[in-house]
C-alpha cells in the first residue's frame, strides 16, 4: 500500500469513527450533555467542539492558513450544529488529502501555533491529526458513559471488520 492510499483509508476510518462518536453523543440526555466532569474538555459538547476544531485548524495549516481558531460553545450550540459543521470539515479534509501525491506528502509545512512558528512533514502532520482524533475519542466515550449514554465502538479493528462484512 502506498502512503497516499494509506492516509485516504485512515481518513475514511476517522470519518466513520467521528460519525459514530456523534451518534454516541446523541444518546446523552440534554441536561447531561453539558454537565462538567473535570477532565478532557469538561463536557460532551466541549470535547466534540475541540475534536472538530482541531481537524478544522489542521487542514487550514496544511493549506498555509494558520489563522483558523477553535469554535466556541456559542458558535455551535447544539449537537446538530456540530454534526453539520463536521460534515463540511470532513469534506475539506478528504478533498485536501485526495489531492496529494507521494511527493507532496513529503513536503514540509510551515505554520504558527500560538504565534510560535512550527514546521513538520505533511504526512506526519496528517497522521498526527488522525492520532489526535483517536486520543480524544476515548475521552469522549468516557464522558458519554458518565453522562448515561452509550459509548461507541470506534477502534480501527472494528472499522476493518465492518468493511469486510464481519459485523
Amino acid at each position: 500500500m502506498q502512503l497516499l492510499e494509506y492516509l485516504i483509508q485512515q481518513f475514511d476510518y476517522i470519518k466513520w469513527a467521528d460519525d459514530l462518536s456523534l451518534e454516541a453523543a446523541g444518546t446523552v440526555k440534554l441536561e447531561a450533555y453539558h454537565r462538567e466532569f473535570g477532565f478532557s474538555f469538561g463536557t460532551v459538547h466541549k470535547t466534540l467542539l475541540h475534536m472538530l476544531g482541531a481537524q478544522h485548524i489542521w487542514v487550514g495549516r496544511w493549506q498555509g492558513d494558520s489563522t483558523r481558531k477553535f469554535v466556541t460553545p456559542e458558535d455551535l450550540m447544539t449537537l446538530g450544529a456540530i454534526r453539520q459543521r463536521w460534515a463540511d470539515v470532513h469534506a475539506e479534509l478528504h478533498s485536501f488529502v485526495a489531492k496529494q501525491t507521494d511527493e507532496s506528502l513529503e513536503n514540509r509545512v510551515e505554520y504558527f501555533r500560538n504565534n510560535v512558528p512550527h514546521s513538520g512533514v505533511l504526512w506526519q502532520l496528517i497522521n498526527h491529526c488522525f492520532d489526535h482524533a483517536n486520543y480524544h475519542r476515548g475521552q469522549l466515550n468516557s464522558l458519554v458513559k458518565l453522562s448515561g449514554g452509550r459509548p461507541a465502538g470506534t477502534m480501527y479493528v472494528d472499522y476493518c471488520r465492518q468493511r469486510e462484512g464481519q459485523v
